[in-house]
């Protein structure tokens, strides 16, 4: 029987066989053990994944050693240069050795400390895994020793030790990673891209560990600096921004179940982005992914996000040592928990009953201090930030003076119909756009529902289905019945009519795209350094899509100009939306979902809504227009457009077969 439980015939199993035995030694081989050096390059294998993981690797190690400062350079993405520097405990030179021979640790001296992990690293491969396929110097001195050593190591071989002289702590410089195996360092990423990577580990340390500095410099330039705090939240706003801070509320102070106790912060509902990069999550201070947390977060928010929504969380779940396995996974990113229940009850009490008492009704309006960064317009994501300055008394919100605009420049809606609409227009008082949130740039296609004597396809030709149908006639003024060759067809007019009016629509602003409209007051961006990184690469990108943006130093941009279409749309909110997509994907669709978002509720908005009488030659217009767009089985909100009835299902009805 073959993998996929299906029967093998006697002849193809004897092949099958045969063929496998041709991979096993026809003598016995000799069981020899492996060099050092090719043992640490197979556990680095496991351990030093890209440059990212050495920092990982080392930085938790400078933790482990109670540093208060830790600093990061690095070079092309850490592909030339990792250097980390802290201000820990330092090692004596028989420790710094020793330090280089696998499974070598300080952290753990007994089978039961296994089962008792407080520490970040306890592995014993780090070290000797990374010098395994770099050239690493390590420089360490106590503080209470008068001078350090220093450990240079080439491709796993340990080539000087010497005295040197240096503050107390520990530095390790790492270069040319992956230099002997060539095969690892072709599936780097860019530059760029690994540089994201290294930057997004330190931020989940930094959140671990508001208590001590965190800097890191790319290509001699400072990336990220945050010193030290005395509580998370002040923390949260240096590594997330205002935007996420302002959105944060602490969770619910559950009492502890079997020992595992939640606590942190979690954003209300009506915050929350397309991806999952804002959820981080601890386990006794260290840093994981864990599906039984993530589940308990999803049910807390459940009915209060968008789906393919996420909110903003830092949560750190206490578990006693006894009840979690952290050496699951070689990268530690992993655990195994003795019994999960606890753990989702915690998680799920502390976020959900929080999130019921709603504790961001009860906030009054917040001011900041002049020159910090201000949104109008509330929290649905219309309005725009500017600059406080002194002596300005008032400011109208964006989304109100928009909402004035529109209403001055709003076309009449019998100015956005066809000559059918327009003389249905009295009856129907729904008919033409009037959505207040949108104000189009022009005028959208009229749309001729045909007249007349126009002239009908033949039947049968190609591309022209619906202009064959044969109209019997309406049901319920809402749908036209038709008869094909072998069945019944009826199209729901609406959905039809929508549709063609969303085709229309989406290219005529498909062929003026590049039309731009200045904004009022320029819309200040303040990114954490990821979504940061991101807009640095990508700004073509979103010049491309219309928006121009501008570098306004450090991680701040300003958006000065949008497509004109997308002028009453939530623009910080689809920018960082699309920057997540683009560090998640590499790339983003989020600028085509706005725009198709608003011109299918023009679409909807500038044709009948409700049912409506049509003549026989309208309904056979209508089938014609059908004919001259893409994707025309469904509206532009996913309903149907007809359904058909085979004439066999007709007649099996009926007893006819």
């Amino acid at each position: 029987m073959d993998v996929n439980g299906k029967t093998m015939s006697d002849a193809t199993e004897l092949r099958w066989r045969n063929t496998a035995a041709q991979h096993i030694a026809s003598e016995p081989r000799s069981v020899a053990v492996l060099p050092p050096e090719l043992a640490n390059q197979i556990a680095a294998g496991e351990v030093v994944e890209r440059p990212a993981s050495v920092v990982k690797e080392l930085v938790e190690n400078s933790l482990d050693a109670g540093a208060r400062r830790i600093e990061v350079v690095i070079e092309e993405g850490g592909r030339d240069l990792i250097r980390v520097e802290d201000d820990g405990c330092g090692m004596r030179r028989e420790d710094a050795l020793r330090a280089f021979e696998r499974h070598a640790t300080s952290k753990i001296t007994k089978v039961d400390d296994l089962f008792a992990i407080g520490s970040l690293g306890f592995r014993g491969e780090a070290l000797p895994s990374i010098a395994s396929v770099s050239r690493l110097e390590l420089q360490t001195k106590p503080h209470d020793d008068i001078g350090g050593t220093r450990i240079f190591v080439e491709g796993g071989v340990i080539r000087e030790v010497e005295d040197v002289g240096k503050a107390a702590g520990t530095t390790v410089i790492v270069e040319e990673l992956f230099f002997n195996t060539p095969a690892r360092l072709k599936f780097l990423k860019t530059p760029a891209t690994e540089t994201r990577y290294i930057t997004e580990m330190l931020t989940r340390m930094a959140l671990s560990r508001p208590d001590v500095r965190f800097k890191l410099r790319k290509d001699g330039k400072v990336r990220l600096d945050l010193p030290e705090v005395d509580n998370l939240k002040d923390r949260i706003l240096a590594v997330m921004g205002r935007e996420v801070y302002d959105d944060l509320y602490p969770t619910f102070e559950y009492p502890a179940i079997h020992g595992v106790v939640a606590r942190g912060y979690f954003s209300k509902p009506g915050h929350s982005q397309r991806s999952a990069r804002n959820v981080y999550t601890f386990v006794n201070g260290r840093f994981v992914q864990d599906r039984t947390i993530r589940a308990a977060i999803r049910k807390s928010y459940k009915r209060m996000l968008e789906r393919g929504r996420h909110p903003s969380v830092v949560l750190f779940v206490e578990v006693p040592f006894s009840l979690v396995d952290v050496n699951v996974h070689p990268a530690k990113t992993e655990v195994r928990f003795d019994d999960t229940q606890p753990i989702f009850r915690a998680v799920y009490h502390a976020i959900a009953d929080a999130l019921a008492e709603a504790p961001w009704l009860d906030d009054q309006d917040k001011t900041y201090s002049l020159g910090e960064r201000r949104t109008f317009g509330g929290g649905d994501g219309q309005g725009a930030s500017t600059m406080i300055q002194p002596g300005q008394v008032h400011v109208e919100p964006l989304n109100v003076r928009h909402r004035k605009l529109s209403q001055q420049q709003r076309l009449d809606p019998g100015e956005l119909n066809s000559p059918f609409f327009e003389r249905h227009r009295e009856g129907n008082s729904q008919v033409g756009f009037s959505d207040p949130g949108l104000s189009p740039l022009r005028e959208p296609p009229r749309i001729d529902l045909g007249q007349v004597g126009d002239e009908v396809p033949a039947d049968g030709d190609e591309g022209n289905y619906f202009s064959t149908l044969k109209v019997i006639g309406q049901y319920r003024r809402a749908y036209i019945v038709c008869e094909d060759a072998s069945g019944l067809v009826i199209i729901d007019q609406h959905a039809a009519h929508e549709r063609i009016a969303f085709e229309y629509l989406r290219q005529t602003y498909a062929e003026d795209h590049q039309e731009k409209q200045p904004m009022l007051f320029p819309l200040r961006l303040e990114l954490d350094a990821l979504r940061s990184d991101v807009m640095q690469e990508q700004l073509d990108f979103f010049l491309d899509a219309g928006f121009e943006i501008e570098h306004f130093g450090a991680d701040t941009y300003v958006l000065k100009e949008i497509p004109a279409v997308l002028e009453g749309a939530p623009h910080e909110k689809l920018i960082t939306d699309a920057l997540d997509d683009l560090s998640n994907l590499g790339t983003s669709s989020r600028v085509e979902e706005a725009l198709d978002d608003i011109l299918s509720r023009m679409a909807c908005h500038s044709v009948v809504r409700g049912p409506t009488n049509l003549t026989i030659e309208e309904c056979e217009g209508l089938l014609r227009e059908m004919d001259t767009i893409d994707f025309k089985g469904n509206c532009p909100h996913g309903r149907p457009v007809y359904y058909r009835i085979p004439l066999m299902e007709l007649e099996k009805a009926f007893d006819r077969r």
